[in-house]
């Protein structure tokens, strides 16, 4: 096999299902729906969430955010997805969204820029990928504004489960920092669909510990 057949099917093997800086192919696209409930201390609580990105060209993807829990807040950002540069290994994207965010009911304005960085690697045995989101949000007519740094790492294992690590971190102005840890596994469904099953911790001054149940479907 040429270097550059080689290159590109590593690439094509150790591509996320979920985007970070990997466009979606033109006409087609990928969605996630996922449940967290989390135990703090003697109260539990619910999420919803839905991911779901859809290539128009090369060069764009658009796609859409949605979020609910039982606290009552939530939101909806509809976003768009542009390559900034790409390597033989890596990837580099800018993601600009607005929407609105809620709480019990009463819904402002939200926007939200992303910068973000994926990266193949091969370990010899298998493939894997590295994702990493760095996020600015405005919300509420830009009067609260925070800071959002992700990175998930997985491996790929066609046909088998596969492992995965999630970790999450915010940092609102003038409030408190917090950040979740979640490992999980990819359990194949069939060619276009995995079960995520992953176990969260959570703290936010409180800690708690979640269970994450999802469904990614590529089309």
């Amino acid at each position: 096999m040429k270097p550059a057949c080689a290159v590109c099917l590593a690439l094509t093997l150790a591509q996320p299902a979920a985007g970070g800086a990997w466009q979606e192919k033109p006409g087609r696209g990928f969605a996630s729906a996922s449940a967290t409930y989390r135990q703090t201390g003697d109260e539990g609580a619910q999420e919803l969430s839905y991911y779901g990105a859809f290539g128009v060209t090369s060069k764009l993807t658009l796609g859409i955010d949605l979020n609910q829990n039982s606290a009552g807040s939530g939101h909806a950002l509809f976003f768009a997805r542009l390559p900034l540069r790409a390597g033989p290994r890596y990837r580099l994207a800018a993601e600009a969204g607005a929407g609105g965010n809620h709480f019990r009911g009463l819904w402002q304005m939200m926007q939200k820029a992303t910068l973000s960085y994926g990266r193949s690697f091969d370990t010899g045995q298998t493939t894997g990928w590295l994702a990493v989101d760095a996020a600015y949000e405005l919300r509420n007519s830009g009067f609260d504004a925070a800071w959002k740094l992700d990175a998930t790492i997985g491996l790929n294992r066609p046909g088998k489960i596969a492992p995965m690590l999630q970790i999450e971190t915010y940092k609102p102005g003038g409030g408190r920092f917090s950040y979740a840890l979640t490992p999980a596994v990819r359990y194949p469904l069939d060619g276009s669909r995995e079960l995520i099953l992953g176990l969260e911790y959570r703290n936010t001054g409180r800690r708690s510990l979640g269970l994450e149940l999802g469904v990614w479907q590529r089309f």
